[in-house]
């Protein structure tokens, strides 16, 4: 018998010993294949079969997964104080177990207080300008590449990529990457190195979430193109700390707040809470990790939204000239793209972030036990918010599957449920980035409509990745886009 054979055995037979956990809720036996299965839509099969909450085992580890908004309510917001972690990660690197997202307790605190004003209304309408201009930027290159016909077949992870990726090196680090419009580029192919794009996994690695030593044989990012971006990081904070010449508090930008902490690491405080020069610089990753990818993930989706559904970019173009021809100028910044001025385009962006939240499945881990209503989550228990499935219940969607964006009209959201749109997360662990996100999401869609129209082709398929747990993956995605006259 073979490594793998008495890897799985083991994991069997230890599931057979582990205990129920949510007293009324439905349990599915270990799965030793999540190398095989694609998490968000397994989700939904067990949403569809289960109702709002079941659980689960990774090996021996019992597991919860919610979709019913009161319980989502109060596990991440209400009673977060009994699900305020979440597990301790190994991704095979010492700076990516740094990530903010993975922080425990008073560690998480800290640094997200630190982070926080980053995000304020001056802050972000001061980084739209940047995120305008990169936007507008990639837009010409579109149309420059475009065939005599208007037309441009697009790979849409790998050009968004590369432009967020670009964007987010600008937005706060105040950097240009060199050879940016190249989607090829240096560091955008190590950034999909690192995430491992074009990889498949493996039993081993279904495995190693039951087991976790067995992650050093299989870790979750890969070592080169992490070493390479990790050194990069480390060179632009430390020649930012060089030139810093104390700036005023309220002009700081994310690189200044990064040379703040890096200054601090000596300080007793940092040094009891084990924040390191490693800490530091996982949080530049964090945020472009945090960032262009989900974009990338919902942007992709959005593209392949509007292709299918015409009508729906034809009132999109309709809104964002209506908008220029009031104003008398063919710029789109932070007050073009307010809610007021372009709400049909909004209501396309919430729901395409309904239909595809990157993030596949959010957790928490019970800190003390608790209880509700006969459901009893024992500490210790990794809870997860099954995203797909919340943002798919027909009592508040009907048509779930169905690309509406009137759903999220102004005259309609406010009669929404909160909880069943889960896509940025909840509490006081939610999405630390949702203003930024929001901000360049919008610029993109509305430049998109104004420039473009997207068609789909022959081969354009969405083909989703198996055994992905954290951010959702998929195949090339491919596309026309149409250059408007």
């Amino acid at each position: 018998m073979g490594f793998s054979s008495w890897c799985f055995l083991l994991a069997f037979l230890l599931s057979k010993r582990a205990k129920l956990f949510p007293q009324n809720s439905s349990t599915v036996r270990s799965e030793p294949n999540l190398h095989k299965t694609v998490m968000h839509l397994a989700d939904l099969e067990r949403y569809k079969k289960f109702g709002g909450i079941w659980g689960s085992y990774m090996g021996r580890i019992p597991e919860v997964y919610v979709a019913d908004p009161e319980l989502i309510r109060l596990i991440f917001v209400k009673d977060f104080v009994h699900f305020g972690d979440r597990k301790d990660p190994d991704f095979g690197s010492e700076v990516l177990n740094e990530l903010l997202d993975y922080l425990p307790g008073e560690k998480w605190r800290q640094l997200r207080t630190f982070l926080s004003p980053l995000f304020t209304t001056a802050k972000l309408k001061q980084m739209s300008d940047v995120m305008a201009d990169s936007t507008s930027e990639f837009m010409a290159d579109l149309k420059s590449e475009c065939d005599e016909n208007g037309r441009l077949k697009i790979d849409c992870r790998k050009r968004l990529s590369a432009w967020l990726i670009d964007l987010f090196a600008r937005t706060t680090l105040g950097v240009q990457l060199e050879d940016a419009k190249n989607p090829d580029n240096k560091f955008a192919e190590a950034f999909r190195k690192m995430m491992g794009e074009k990889d498949e996994y493996t039993r081993l690695y279904s495995l190693s979430l039951s087991f976790p030593f067995l992650s050093r044989f299989a870790p979750t990012f890969m070592d080169e193109p992490t070493k390479l971006i990790v050194s990069t990081f480390r060179q632009i904070i430390s020649s930012r700390k060089m030139q810093s010449s104390g700036a005023p508090q309220n002009s700081k930008d994310f690189l200044d707040v990064l040379v703040d902490l890096w200054s601090r690491v000596n300080t007793k405080e940092f040094k009891d809470l084990g924040i390191t020069e490693n800490t530091i610089v996982s949080q530049a990753i964090n945020f472009f990790l945090g960032g262009y990818e989900t974009s990338t993930t919902v942007l992709s989706h959005f593209l392949l939204a509007l292709a299918e559904n015409p009508e729906c970019q034809e009132k999109m173009h309709e809104e964002i000239m209506s908008v220029l021809k009031r104003k008398g100028n063919t710029e789109i910044n932070h007050d073009t793209i307010h809610e007021s001025e372009i709400p049909y385009i909004q209501a396309c962006i919430y729901e395409c972030l309904r239909l595809a939240p990157p993030l596949v499945r959010p957790e928490r881990i019970c800190t003390k036990d608790w209880s509700y209503k006969g459901y009893s989550i024992k500490k210790g228990t990794r809870v997860m918010l099954a995203a797909w499935a919340a943002n798919r219940n027909p009592e508040i969607y009907p048509n779930p599957e169905s690309f509406k964006p009137e759903r999220f009209l102004p005259e309609n959201k406010g009669s929404l449920e909160p909880y069943a749109f889960t896509s940025f997360g909840f509490g006081p662990r939610n999405c630390i980035g949702m203003r930024f996100a929001y901000e360049d999401l919008k610029l993109f869609a509305a430049n998109f409509a104004k420039d473009f129209r997207v068609e789909k082709r022959q081969d354009t398929e969405i083909k989703y990745k198996t055994g992905a747990t954290l951010l959702m993956g998929f195949s090339p995605l491919y596309v026309d886009l149409v250059k408007r006259e």
